[in-house]
């Protein structure tokens, strides 16, 4: 017995020992056989694998993704701007891409983006749906990705046009996608210090937030009416003063800046409104100026000037109106008010001088008369009618 288990155990060990080496065999000939298959008519993300095998397939593809990430991807925003995002935020699984192949064609490479690694790069910018668009381009090998959609559902809600100045143009460039959720603030002084700029944006602003149902926190009028400022709209941003607002609506608002040549257009973008905002300066009056003289030693005697020329006042309300299928409501946002300036005629308060004195006037008489010229002389009875002695009436007719 003990014989024939001794007997039972070598025969399974010479089968073994032949069985074993043909199995390795035959792995060993099926995987040469499939790692010297080559691709047909195959391109990878655009790269042209025919012909190769899988392991000269994976250095071609790995090569074309060092040349790829040498350069930052390039986005276009929808206002037109660029912005440029590492392309670290990639990643590529080429064995599982070349694993999945199985007939000809054309095949993108299994990519996957980090999200996080993006949003540094599109913070601010009122953009979405980035995730999709970055694998896309990708999966392809391509460095140009078009974003063009903002939050959903969004439009233009209100806007402005401006010529800026450079001040005023690197105050918008900040601003560009800054993003307002429901309860937040805009305050014109968190994007710039040139309160010059500030200010002449401060109107604008104030104009486009005055039809819409934002909260003005912060306006404060100047004492006297800036040239070019329309009434109502006047807005002084200096170390004290600020224009600020608040999103009291439940969604999110964003504000994008369009560079068109020499004009910039600042949008506000978000959901439509439940009504119909406009801004309306209404209760216009004008406050005519008065006229005052002034006395004054400097100027030379019997002199005047106007030293200060008078202008009207004026005032005028500014309503929020808000229209429904209602009718009409509205809201007083802000009165403001002009005083007139005086016209100041000055004058002078040095005297007269007195009068020069004037010798008087004498008249002169004659003292001698002149001597009679009998050729001057004409008597006043040399052409009188002669005057008869005798009255003819005493005579005797002639017979």
């Amino acid at each position: 017995m003990k014989r024939y288990g001794m007997h039972l155990f070598i025969l399974i060990g010479l089968v073994l020992l032949v069985t074993l080496p043909t199995i390795g065999l035959v792995n060993y000939l099926d995987a040469s056989a499939e790692s010297s298959a080559t691709y047909t008519d195959t391109t990878v993300a655009g790269v042209d694998v025919s012909g190769m095998t899988k392991e000269e397939a994976s250095v071609r593809l790995d090569n074309a993704i060092k040349d790829f990430k040498t350069t930052p991807f390039s986005v276009n925003l929808m206002d037109g701007t660029v912005v440029e995002v590492g392309k670290e935020v990639a990643t590529f699984d080429v064995a599982n891409t070349l694993e999945s192949i199985e007939d000809t064609g054309a095949y993108p490479l299994l990519t996957s983006i980090d999200e996080a690694k993006v949003e540094p790069y599109l913070e601010g910018q009122p953009v979405t749906m980035t995730t999709p668009a970055l694998m896309n381009a990708a999966s392809m090998l391509e460095s140009t990705v078009t974003l063009e959609q903002v939050t959903a559902e969004s439009e233009v809600v209100a806007s402005f046009t401006v010529s800026p100045t450079p001040a005023m143009q690197s105050t918008l460039d900040r601003m560009n996608g800054f993003e307002m959720a429901a309860g937040d603030m805009f305050s014109l002084k968190a994007f710039g210090e040139d309160y010059e700029a500030l200010t002449t944006l401060g109107s604008s602003f104030y104009r486009m937030f005055a039809a819409t149902p934002f909260a003005i926190l912060e306006r404060v009028p100047h004492e006297t009416l800036p040239s070019g400022v329309e009434l109502g709209y006047d807005t002084k941003i200096d170390e004290r003063s600020n224009f600020a607002v608040q999103n009291n609506e439940a969604s999110t608002y964003a504000i994008l800046v369009l560079n068109e040549g020499g004009t910039v257009t600042v949008q506000l973008l978000g959901q439509p409104f439940e009504a119909a905002y406009e801004a309306r300066v209404d209760e216009v009056k004008t406050v005519p100026y008065q006229k005052i003289v002034r006395f004054s030693s400097s100027l030379p005697s019997g002199s005047s000037s106007v030293t200060q020329s008078g202008q009207d006042g004026q005032s005028g309300k500014l309503y929020r109106v808000t229209v429904t299928d209602e009718g009409e409501k509205m809201e007083l946002l802000g009165f403001d008010f002009y005083g007139p300036t005086p016209e100041i005629l000055t004058k002078s308060s040095v005297p007269l001088p007195p009068p020069e004195p004037v010798d008087p006037v004498i008249p002169v008489f004659p003292d001698e008369e002149e001597p009679f010229n009998d050729d001057s002389f004409e008597s006043p009875l040399e052409n009188e009618p002669p005057v008869l002695e005798e009255d003819p009436t005493d005579q005797e007719a002639v017979g």
